[in-house]
């Protein structure tokens, strides 16, 4: 499996687990702190993803191009 696969996968896993964690911290009711930490992890979690794709951008450029991954040259 190419590098860049694996990045996309963990943006979108990323993806789901911002979700997951926020969702769960919107549970309704009264807000304890437990609820607020996790709708703040899955908001922190947010920000993975968007890294995640542009590395992996980077890398499957690099991989058409047959440069290496670290150097670029």
């Amino acid at each position: 499996m190419k590098a860049s696969n694996i990045l996309y996968i963990l943006g979108f896993v990323s993806i789901g687990i911002s979700a997951t964690n926020y969702l769960k911290g919107k549970s309704g009711g009264t807000r304890d702190v437990g609820e607020q930490e996790k709708q703040r992890d899955g908001l922190f979690t947010a920000n993975w993803a968007s890294t995640f794709f542009i590395l992996g951008k980077i890398v499957e450029d690099r991989e058409d191009k047959d440069e290496s991954l670290i150097t670029g040259q």
